[in-house]
């Protein structure tokens, strides 16, 4: 029967092979993915928590805030190469702790660790330039849909949001010109009490003795 050290320098060396071609062989590959590990894209190996993993996933979508469902692929694909770098980290320890150093795995382990940190880099960077694009329209269209609202207010008739194609909501859009609309308030504030260059400070509370 193996030890605890011998599994763990197989899933390691595993990690050297280039997999099947042959679409039975994929599928023969993905079952044991699940030995290893390090390549299983979205099953949980039986001493990861199903509710940490979830956690982990909403905060990490929450961090980046995808716009769209292409944006949210990307940010998956990052959530999976962390949650495997993660992964690869508990396997070093193991490696480490055993009583005989495998070098070899130490090795492998390593060669994929940072394998795995070049895809993120690389999936990072196509996500930001994605996002940057989609800030930049929808920034646009929000500009587009508040010039809509406005008319719609003016003229007391019922949203014409979405009959015109816009997805955001009337609070969504609403708040946005609330939004606006104080800024140019504090603005006019502003050069009305001559504080353009520098900060009003209040006005400390007398002490109560």
């Amino acid at each position: 029967m193996a030890t605890d050290a011998q599994n763990t320098a197989n899933q390691a060396n595993a990690l050297n092979s280039t997999g099947p071609r042959s679409e039975a062989g994929k599928a023969i590959s993905s079952r044991n993915a699940l030995k290893h590990g390090l390549t299983a894209r979205t099953t949980l190996m039986p001493d990861e928590d199903a509710g940490v993993h979830a956690c982990f996933l909403a905060g990490m979508l929450d961090s980046y805030d995808p716009f769209n469902a292409a944006e949210t692929a990307l940010v998956e694909e990052m959530i999976d190469v962390q949650w495997r770098l993660r992964r690869a980290s508990r396997l070093e320890v193991r490696i480490l702790s055993a009583e005989t150093l495998d070098l070899k795995a130490l090795n492998n382990m390593s060669l994929h660790s940072a394998r795995l940190k070049r895809q993120y880099s690389a999936t990072f960077k196509e996500f930001q330039e994605l996002h940057r694009a989609s800030r930049k329209l929808r920034e646009q269209q929000m500009k587009d849909a508040e010039l809509i609202q406005q008319a719609d207010w003016a003229l007391d008739r019922p949203s014409t949001l979405a009959d015109n194609g816009f997805d955001f909501t009337v609070g969504e859009v609403t708040q946005s010109v609330l939004s606006q609309q104080a800024v140019v308030e504090a603005k006019k504030i502003i050069s009305r009490y001559g504080l353009a260059n520098h900060w009003a400070k209040p006005t400390p509370p007398e002490q109560v003795i």
